[in-house]
């Protein structure tokens, strides 16, 4: 929130103004000023979020352990009892270089579409 609330401050009042001296409305002035110049700041949190997502390990490991029969476990919690309750270092390695070979793949195809997205519009 506090990234998002940085975004919004730093639109140039200048553009609300020119809207409403044009007649926009506030919906008009969100869709037409507030989100292009958000664009950045979403796409940079939502790159945040998807990434911070995969590493996902306290919670799952202080609320249920990994839940019944693995139920709540994540790819996290997963390598590190792999790698600490089951002594099997060289697997959970692998599990994390996996792990970070699909975050990577995720975001740069984030940003691909991302890219695309802006170059049409």
């Amino acid at each position: 929130m506090v990234i998002i609330l940085a975004g919004l401050q730093g639109i140039p009042k200048q553009l609300y103004e020119a809207a409403e001296i044009d007649g926009a409305g506030r919906w008009q002035r969100f869709r037409a000023v507030t989100l292009p110049g958000l664009r950045n700041t979403l796409v940079f949190v939502a790159l945040v979020t998807t990434i911070l997502s995969f590493r996902l390990f306290d919670q799952v490991y202080i609320l249920t352990r990994g839940g019944p029969d693995g139920a709540t476990s994540t790819v996290m919690h997963l390598a590190v009892t792999t790698a600490f309750a089951e002594s099997n270092v060289s697997r959970a390695a692998a599990m994390t270089v996996v792990l970070f070979v699909v975050v990577l793949g995720l975001t740069l195809l984030q940003r691909r579409l991302v890219t695309q997205e802006r170059e049409i519009s």
